[in-house]
């Protein structure tokens, strides 16, 4: 109390003003960016409920359990009528070393069966044995002719970035050593930058998530860009994440298992 005595008014206004600016700032970033984002008016093309990225011709969606049951045949059916096909579907399979999604055998028997491509991903824990977590990937999932690559979604760090990077790469070598292609890796544009951007893994296809921007911001190269977490989908019930593929035909085939 004595010590606010010996500020000056001015200087105490001043820092009132800074943190509510800090504040502010904060509180239109977390909770009203991607409203205003999403009520902008689209110069480009509307489908699925969002705003379709310019320049791109191949799209996609990727799933866990928590968009529901979903009906495939109708995905597939409805986005072709559309104009703008979804081509591509990544859905979970594994997380850590124990759990396997509910719906993931249900849903790339089905996704298969509606003639999408299908991706397979691993949610990483930092905190698991990335040795058991590659063998509980391993013995749930079954990569077929035409599939991409297995995908290691990374978004928690662990005890430290180092860390992170040494028993990832640990983890990367045994599914690329089974499987006998480069898994493909997803993370935000920012978790990236922070922890990953190393050259170590700059040979592995980068599947990048950065929401509300025109573009994703990150140095590295990247094939899918996961923009939006808002889509809605005829035949799924809940919210999905929208992607896009950048490429030839020929980078596309690229990441699918021959």
């Amino acid at each position: 109390r004595k010590l606010s005595y010996m500020i000056p008014g001015w200087l105490h206004w001043l820092i009132t003003a800074a943190i509510l600016v800090i504040l502010s700032s904060a509180a239109y970033y977390v909770f009203l960016r991607p409203y205003v984002f999403r009520l902008k008016p689209c110069r480009g093309t509307k489908e699925y409920g969002v705003c379709l990225p310019s320049g791109f011709l191949c799209y996609g969606i990727d799933v866990s359990h928590h968009q529901g049951k979903i009906d495939w045949a109708r995905v597939a059916e409805s986005s072709a009528e559309s104009g703008y096909p979804i081509r591509f579907v990544i859905m979970k399979a594994t997380e850590s070393d124990t759990f396997t999604d509910p719906d993931y055998q249900v849903n790339i028997t089905n996704a298969r069966n509606a003639g999408l491509v299908c991706g397979v991903y691993h949610f990483y824990d930092p905190g698991t044995s990335p040795r058991s977590q590659a063998q509980h990937f391993i013995n749930t999932v079954k990569l077929e002719k035409g599939d991409f690559v297995p995908v290691i979604d990374v978004e928690r760090t662990g005890r430290s970035s180092a860390d992170l990077r040494q028993d990832l790469i640990i983890f990367i070598k045994e599914l690329e050593s089974h499987y006998g292609v480069k898994p493909m890796i997803y993370a935000s544009a920012k978790f990236h930058r922070r922890h990953l951007n190393s050259a170590e893994f700059d040979s592995y296809p980068f599947w990048v998530a950065h929401y509300y921007v025109v573009r994703p911001v990150t140095d590295k190269q990247w094939r899918i860009w996961q923009f939006t977490d808002h889509a809605s989908i005829d035949g799924i019930k809940e919210y999905t994440d929208f992607n896009v593929f950048r490429g030839t035909e020929a980078d596309f085939n690229s990441i699918r298992i021959k």
